[in-house]
């Protein structure tokens, strides 16, 4: 429609030379449509009000309700338009949602849609491709874009009960055996007064009740501030199942979390991979990946933190060696914080990577998620590094591992094997 104001130009010479009262009639129609379309559908779709409300982090096998709305809040109506809701395929059961309306003036049109979180990871929602125009093609048709939004959805998560791990920190909340590691705040009797006994613990009132010097009883508790080292290192992983094999990894990661932050316990995680990002994102060179990592903290808001970490994490290809990876991801970490590593083979470059990191005193203990047919050998040569091995292949382990007391291994004492 470029040539129509030559085309009106020439009809109104006509007009005006043979005096054709029809000519005019049909210039000025014509004439004021074209106009009032060349300013109308540029202003309404400025104008126009998108928004998208969804919640945008989830728990795996949730469904997640999306309100897409429209609103026209100018005195002018919009004759038609064009809705392309680009959808991620892992969660919708189409790529696209295509759809034409008319909104009247100040009308609200409002679709809704489901997502259905079946996978971890960080998904983008849209973008919400809008085009419009008027009904006779006068004007150019208006094309706009509304920003991606997106959607993190959490990895699985195991219950774990009763899951005993090795600390050496005092002065916690969780019951231990180790005598040496008694918390002020756990009274569990008196017992007779000993050589030796500090006067800070006698039982004034129990020793004059009973006539005789009583001191006080407490029982052993530790802290078990942990940090948790995922190694996703597509190398390391057999070729056939890495990607069973890595989600697997990542759902120990999470369970583990879960677990200790329920025992009041500070969890860190650091991951040896890469993080899902936006792909406009990723490919500006000075934009920095986002950081896989997050230092021991307790509290659930740092747990969604370290779900929200798990749940963007992918393989890295051409890694750096799990031994050279891990010394600098414990280089924060204080004395005694136990590091639990996940990693999906326990060879003895992993174990002796792992030995570093007990020389540095901390408490490792090691979890392998690919299947091992001879895992007493792993088993065996970690304990003589000083550290603890546990095949957590599938759920059977994990609840093996529950079911039954996990053995105190000896502080490495600084020698060698």
């Amino acid at each position: 429609m470029r040539d129509l104001p030559l085309l009106l130009g020439a009809l109104l010479v006509i007009a005006l030379l043979l005096r054709l009262d029809f000519v005019f009639y049909v210039v000025y129609v014509v004439g004021g449509i074209w106009l009032l379309a060349r300013w109308a559908t540029p202003r309404s779709m400025e104008r126009l009000i998108v928004r998208r409300d969804f919640v945008d982090h989830a728990f795996l096998g949730e469904t997640i309700p999306v309100q897409l709305e429209l609103h026209n809040p100018t005195g002018l109506p919009i004759p038609w338009l064009r809705v392309n809701e680009t959808l991620p395929s892992d969660l919708a059961a189409a790529d696209q949602i295509r759809r034409v309306y008319t909104l009247r003036a100040r009308e609200r049109v409002a679709i809704a849609y489901d997502l259905r979180c079946t996978r971890r990871g960080y998904y983008p929602i849209g973008p919400l491709a809008l085009g419009s125009g008027d009904l006779f093609g006068f004007s150019d048709a208006q094309n706009r874009a509304e920003a991606v939004q997106y959607l993190t959805v959490y990895p699985r998560i195991i219950p774990l009960i009763g899951l005993t791990l090795p600390s050496r920190l005092p002065f916690g909340v969780l019951a231990s055996p180790q005598r040496v590691f008694e918390d002020p705040a756990r009274l569990r009797g008196v017992r007779e007064y000993q050589a030796g006994d500090s006067l800070r613990r006698v039982n004034w009132k129990a020793s004059a009740h009973g006539d005789t010097l009583l001191v006080k009883q407490f029982s052993p508790a530790i802290s078990l501030e942990s940090m948790i080292l995922l190694n996703l290192n597509a190398g390391d992983y057999e070729r056939r199942q890495r990607y069973s094999a890595s989600e697997w990894a990542i759902v120990v990661a999470a369970s583990l979390a879960v677990y200790l932050e329920s025992q009041r316990q500070a969890v860190g995680v650091a991951v040896h991979g890469v993080a899902a990002q936006p792909a406009s994102l990723a490919a500006a060179a000075d934009h920095a990946a986002p950081l896989l990592s997050a230092p021991p903290r307790p509290g659930r808001a740092h747990l969604m933190k370290v779900l929200e970490i798990l749940a963007r994490a992918e393989l890295i290809d051409d890694g750096q060696p799990l031994a050279a990876w891990a010394q600098q991801a414990a280089a924060p970490l204080s004395w005694g914080v136990t590091a639990i590593v996940v990693t999906p083979s326990g060879d003895e470059a992993t174990c002796q990577g792992l030995h570093s990191l007990v020389r540095a005193g901390l408490n490792v203990v090691m979890l392998v998620v690919e299947p091992y047919g001879r895992f007493g050998l792993v088993q065996e040569r970690a304990r003589r590094l000083g550290f603890q091995a546990h095949l957590a292949a599938g759920e059977e382990d994990l609840l093996r591992l529950q079911a039954r007391h996990v053995a105190r291994v000896p502080a490495f004492r600084g020698v060698r094997p």
